[in-house]
């Protein structure tokens, strides 16, 4: 399939503490397009810093391989 070449997934990990104390996991992700501009090739994975409003903070996303 020839489009997904053209995409990345990013995907963040976070442990987030409930009220009753217990620990959950949340994954985030999303698909974003590749830039066909050849004039900022990446040299490492792709990072992508977005505000969170629920959590409050900033969530750096990484590359990850679309299957």
């Amino acid at each position: 399939m020839a489009w997904q070449k053209t995409k990345i997934l990013l995907v963040n990990t976070e442990t987030i503490t409930l009220p009753d104390g217990t620990a959950k996991k949340v994954y985030h992700r999303y698909v974003v397009k590749k830039s066909k501009g050849g004039i900022s090739k990446q040299l490492g994975k792709l990072q992508l810093k977005k505000y969170n409003p629920i959590l409050r903070k900033h969530v750096v996303y990484n590359e990850a391989k679309y299957k």
